[in-house]
């Protein structure tokens, strides 16, 4: 373990909040759009496939997808850093 001054720590916290942020405003986006949940619309996907002229249902879900994951390892570090 390193030890970093507690300004150092605290100004790291407050960046990887700030980047909490930003992504779950992107998982609310999504959510809103599609009024479900990102399983729900990959199951979707998988069942009704993308339409050949329009893969904006397909882009979504990559983006949406890397997000959810994104929030998940923020938050492993933020309660590291805790």
């Amino acid at each position: 373990m390193i030890s970093i001054r507690r300004e150092v720590h605290e100004e790291i916290l407050k960046r990887l909040l700030t980047e909490l942020e930003y992504y779950e405003a992107i998982i609310a986006k999504f959510e809103k759009k599609y009024k479900c949940s990102l399983d729900e619309l990959e199951r979707k996907i998988e069942r009704e496939g993308v339409p050949l002229d329009n893969h904006e249902i397909w882009e979504d879900s990559i983006e949406w997808r890397n997000a959810v994951e994104e929030v998940e390892r923020l938050k492993k570090l933020i309660e590291e850093l805790k």
